[in-house]
This record gives structure tokens, sequence and C-alpha cells, in this order.
């Protein structure tokens, strides 16, 4: 479970949730707009939150997960982080 408190941090850039056991992610999630970078490899995740296309900085490249949770997220969402790769490059 992650502390409320984190959603609170509207200008955190980076967020290293790896390795942690975690067997899901809260849809809060979407409220760190400034994310750039999330990584969340190693956990027990089954599903990402369609939330997590408002977090508008961040990359495909830069969200680090197993690739077929990655699939699992809808299109838009999808379109979204690979939108912000190629606006970036």
């Amino acid at each position: 479970i992650l502390p409320t408190e984190l959603f609170q941090c509207k200008k955190l850039r980076t967020l290293n949730l790896g390795n942690n056991c975690l067997h899901s992610l809260p849809p809060r999630i979407g409220e760190l707009t400034s994310l750039t970078q999330l990584e969340l490899r190693g956990n027990r995740l089954e599903s990402l939150p369609m939330e997590l296309g408002e977090c508008r900085q961040l990359k495909r490249t830069s969200l680090v997960v197993e690739e077929d949770l990655f699939n699992m997220l809808p299109t838009e969402v999808k379109e979204q982080l690979w939108k912000v790769d190629r606006e970036q490059a």
C-alpha cells in the first residue's frame, strides 16, 4: 500500500516502485502529473490503472514495466505515452 501523502507530491518527477511486491497501483497515480519516469518492474501487478494516462509528461521509454502489463493498457493511454516520446525526441 502506498502512503496517501505520496499523491500530494505534485512536482514529483521520478518514482521508483520496482520490486516492492505491489499487487495493484492506485488510480491516484494519475494525480502525479509531473512524473517523467516511473519504475514498476518486479511487482505482482496484474494491470495498470487507466489514470496513468493523466501523467502527461510520462514517456513510454520512461515507464519501466513488464511488456504484457503495458499491452493491457487502453489504446488511448498507450498512444498518449508514445506521443510524449515523439514530441520530446
